[in-house]
C-alpha cells in the first residue's frame, strides 16, 4: 500500500511540475503499425510465447496478443516486441 502511495505521489509531482511521466517511473508504450511495440521503463517479462507476451509495467500488466510475436531487443529499461500485434490489454 505504501509503495502505491509513493508511485501516485511521484506521478502527481511529475504532472504538477510538467515533467515527463518517465520521471515517476511510469512505463511508456509506443506501437508502430501492428508490427512493433517499444516499451520503456518495464519491470520484466511475465510470460512469453509466439501468441502472447505479458510485460510487468509496475502497476499494470501489458498483455500483447498476436501471431509470430518475439522479443527483438531487451535491456533493463527497454523492450521491443515485433510480430503481428492484434491486441494490447492493460491489466491491473
Amino acid at each position: 500500500m505504501r509503495k502505491r502511495r509513493t508511485v501516485r505521489a511521484l506521478e502527481k509531482a511529475a504532472e504538477v511540475f510538467s515533467l515527463p511521466s518517465e520521471a515517476a517511473g511510469v512505463s511508456r508504450v509506443t506501437i508502430t503499425g501492428n508490427s512493433r511495440a517499444h516499451i520503456e521503463n518495464h519491470r520484466g517479462l511475465l510470460s512469453y510465447a509466439a501468441e502472447e507476451i505479458s510485460v510487468n509495467a509496475g502497476r499494470l500488466i501489458l498483455r500483447f496478443r498476436g501471431a509470430g510475436l518475439e522479443i527483438e531487443a531487451m535491456s533493463d529499461l527497454e523492450l521491443v516486441i515485433k510480430g503481428e500485434i492484434l491486441a494490447l490489454e492493460y491489466l491491473t
